[in-house]
């Protein structure tokens, strides 16, 4: 994960042009030395820069863009503080175990205590999904995206359980807005076009005398 280790003094001299900063920030992660571009991003990260970290996502320069999915996960993962950090990854390290029901304890905690913690919700529709309980997984990303609109790996992880319960169209939707997020991605490139193949292929088309058959 990537380190912050910016200057507070920075944060503090400019935190009343964050907005004209922010900007400046952003054009350092494009025009910047690796170091310079680590540095903007961790920057961005202490100053809440999503929507600047969201748009690096959509350059064609890889190395902006692994910067900025590597600052954004950071900002995610500690938006909710140092104890809410710890049990995410308390949660992680039990599910890597395949230890899924400790896992699935300790995220049941976790967003009873902090509520408003979207990646608490992402993390519990992660294992949801690695139980095979594909509804209680797409409650849990709906509420993470409820709450972070931008989050890819939630419209990914939806997308995945609509698929895996045959709700086509609406898989091919969370796709498609995984991929506006992550434009780049192989991955989920790759997802959406299997997604909207199988759609073609159950499509309905018009028979003689207006009914209908699946293709």
């Amino acid at each position: 994960m990537l380190l912050v280790g910016c200057s507070s003094f920075l944060v503090f001299h400019f935190g009343q042009r964050t907005a004209w900063f922010k900007q400046y920030l952003y054009n350092r992660m494009l025009g910047g030395s690796e170091s310079q571009r680590l540095r903007a991003a961790s920057m961005l990260v202490q100053l809440g820069g999503q929507k600047q970290l969201i748009q690096a996502l959509q350059l064609n320069e890889p190395g902006p863009r692994e910067v900025a999915k590597k600052a954004l996960e950071y900002l995610w993962f500690n938006a909710a503080g140092p104890e809410a950090f710890r049990l995410v990854e308390a949660a992680y390290r039990a599910a890597e175990r395949d230890d899924l029901t400790n896992a699935l304890s300790v995220l049941d905690g976790l967003v009873r205590k902090y509520p408003d913690f979207a990646e608490g919700w992402n993390q519990r529709a992660s294992v949801f999904w690695r139980m095979g309980d594909y509804e209680k997984s797409i409650a849990d990303s709906r509420r993470a995206l409820a709450l972070n609109p931008n989050h890819y790996g939630a419209w990914q992880g939806l997308g995945v359980c609509q698929l895996k319960l045959g709700e086509v169209a609406e898989a091919c939707r969370s796709m498609r807005a995984a991929q506006r997020l992550l434009p780049h991605d192989e991955a989920t490139k790759n997802a959406l076009e299997q997604c909207e193949e199988l759609l073609r292929r159950i499509a309905p088309v018009p028979k003689q005398g207006g009914q209908f058959e699946v293709i």
